[in-house]
């Protein structure tokens, strides 16, 4: 089993800014439907799910796991794809998307506060870094015939929330990489 490791905001923005060549032109949003935060609720041990979600993506034929960042239930977000890399979680988008994915199952869940502000503040810092307006998020769905990322979500009110934590955002992460200059 591999060692993943759950990243803070701060360390994130930290691997956000480094050089990536890749231009990317979209954010697609999801979440695992299974595990869910019951599953999360029985074993609060991301590493642990990191490794449940990219066996089973294995399992489907893929090289690991799929999604660029999965944002644990406690707020830790975790890097599954490098930046650099094609993802494998939008048939017909991974080229040119990032995946970012929550664990849970928000057709019944209820999104973790620790969650939701990490995602609203890890999509406002892929925003800025890669020159994305609001409009750029998408949820998976969009794409493909399902629910994801849950019933519970609408798209519109994430962006709007994403482009209230911009500016803010935008202030983290400029003094996240001074504190590296000093």
């Amino acid at each position: 089993m591999r060692q993943w490791f759950g990243w803070t905001r701060r360390g994130i923005v930290k691997y956000i800014a480094q050089p990536h060549w890749r231009e990317w032109k979209r954010i697609i949003l999801h979440h695992t439907f299974k595990p869910s935060l019951a599953d999360w609720a029985r074993n609060p041990n991301g590493g642990y799910w990191m490794n449940v979600i990219d066996r089973y993506h294995r399992l489907k034929g893929w090289k690991g796991i799929g999604y660029h960042f999965v944002i644990m239930p406690d707020g830790l977000i975790f890097i599954g794809r490098g930046l650099n890399e094609v993802g494998a979680h939008t048939v017909g988008q991974n080229d040119e998307a990032i995946g970012v994915c929550l664990l849970g199952n928000f057709d019944e869940e209820i999104v973790e506060e620790a969650q939701w502000i990490s995602m609203k503040y890890l999509l406002a810092f892929l925003l800025h870094r890669f020159g994305l307006q609001t409009a750029h998020i998408f949820f998976h769905r969009q794409f493909a015939d399902k629910t994801c990322p849950g019933k519970r979500f609408i798209l519109g009110d994430i962006r709007l929330v994403v482009a209230k934590t911009l500016p803010d955002a935008i202030q983290r992460y400029e003094e996240i990489l001074k504190e590296g200059e000093t």
